[in-house]
C-alpha cells in the first residue's frame, strides 16, 4: 500500500509538472464518455470496475491520488480534486474540458456522471 501511495503521489507530482511545461502548445478541446478512474490501481493492476471503486478505489481517492477516465481503451488523467469524484469511481462519464494529447492529461471544465442512466452534473470547482 505504501508502495501505491508514493507511486501515486510521484505520478501526480509528474503531471503537474508536464501539465505547466507544455500543455498550453498542444491543447484541444474534448467532450468525452468513459468510466471514471483511480488512476492508481488502473496504472497498477488495470482495476476500473464499480466494485473496487466503492472500496479500494473510494479509498485511494479520498488520499487525494489522481482520477482519471478511460475513453475507447485510452486512459487520461484529470487534474481535479479528485476526492470530489471518490464515490463515482466505475461509473460512466462525461468529462467535457481542454485536453493535451501529448501527456494524456484533460483538465475538465465540467464532469457529468451517469447515475441510473441519468447524468448528474458534479461540483468540481
Amino acid at each position: 500500500m505504501k508502495r501505491s501511495i508514493v507511486f501515486g503521489f510521484a505520478a501526480l507530482a509528474a503531471v503537474c509538472m508536464l501539465v505547466g511545461t507544455s500543455f498550453a502548445a498542444t491543447t484541444v478541446k474534448v467532450n468525452v464518455k468513459g468510466i471514471l478512474l483511480d488512476m492508481n490501481c488502473y496504472s497498477a493492476h488495470g482495476l476500473m470496475s464499480r466494485a473496487h471503486g466503492k472500496t479500494c478505489g473510494m479509498a485511494c481517492m479520498m488520499k487525494g491520488l489522481p482520477a482519471g477516465i478511460l475513453v475507447k481503451g485510452h486512459a487520461w488523467t484529470l487534474v481535479v480534486n479528485s476526492r470530489l469524484l471518490a464515490h463515482y469511481i466505475g461509473l460512466k462519464a462525461r468529462v467535457i474540458g481542454v485536453a493535451n494529447a501529448k501527456t494524456n492529461v484533460v483538465i475538465p471544465s465540467e464532469i457529468l456522471v451517469d447515475e441510473h442512466g441519468k447524468y448528474t452534473k458534479i461540483a468540481i470547482h
